[in-house]
């Protein structure tokens, strides 16, 4: 096996069993979710403040815009 093919389980000490190998990994995926939540929360937060600006911006009324 390559060692990219293995290397997630690098961490891991010789001679580990399935248990340990199925905590470890478990843990890898528990961290990589909350870090994509956090990512999601992040762009959430950046719609919502561009959504509150837009109601905070002043609406022009089409009878204050001059004709050309």
């Amino acid at each position: 096996m390559s060692d990219e093919e293995t290397s997630h389980l690098s961490n891991l000490s010789d001679g580990a069993g399935c248990t340990e190998i199925w905590e470890h990994l478990s843990e890898q995926r528990a961290a990589a979710e909350t870090e994509s939540e956090a990512d999601d929360d992040d762009e959430t937060a950046d719609a919502d403040q561009t959504a509150d600006d837009a109601e905070d911006a002043p609406e022009q009324d089409a009878a204050s815009v001059p004709c050309p």
